[in-house]
């Protein structure tokens, strides 16, 4: 893999997927993100079993390929770096992140090891403004259960008919 993108949409993209990679688990892999290249874009994943997020930015490719590296460090390094054009390149598992004035390695795992991440197709969609869907969602997730040994509580129902949302949470 070797490619080219900026800081800033690298930057972007790990912060939205970093959150659902979790060191609190029993397979490492599952603290890493998944870098692969496809289509002339970077894809960026990260799956903690229960949630899997992906996140595609634009990139100049010039060899394919694929690598899991640690998310909190690969994160930590590219927001701590300013705007500029990152070159990446993996040798052996290891990913090299250059730019103008900065040069760093970090290792990685193959990513033949990361989690299938699972394939939305058909499936139920609906669209609803983004203050309307942040105000139902605060009037019931407090209501939501907090603890793990009924996982099924821990959540927020959705039930879509004739055009209406209905939103639910209970801890029993």
């Amino acid at each position: 893999m070797k490619l080219q993108v900026t800081q800033e949409n690298l930057a972007r993209a790990l912060n939205t997927v970093a959150r659902v990679a979790t060191t609190r688990n029993t397979l490492p892999i599952l603290a890493n993100v998944l870098l692969k290249t496809m289509d002339n874009r970077l894809s960026i994943a990260a799956s903690n079993l229960d949630i899997a997020i992906t996140h595609q930015i634009g990139s100049k490719i010039q060899k394919t390929g694929a690598i899991t590296v640690p998310a909190r460090l690969m994160q930590d390094f590219v927001t701590s770096l300013p705007d500029s054009v990152l070159d990446l390149e993996l040798k052996s598992n290891k990913l090299s992140i250059t730019t103008d004035k900065y040069r760093s390695t970090i290792n990685g795992i193959s990513a033949d090891d990361f989690p299938v991440m699972p394939a939305i197709k058909g499936g139920l969609s609906w669209r609803i403004p983004a203050g309307e869907l942040k105000n139902g969602l605060q009037k019931v997730v407090f209501a939501a259960s907090n603890d793990d040994a009924r996982p099924v509580l821990t959540g927020v129902y959705f039930y879509v008919l004739n055009g209406e949302a209905l939103v639910v949470s209970t801890d029993s």
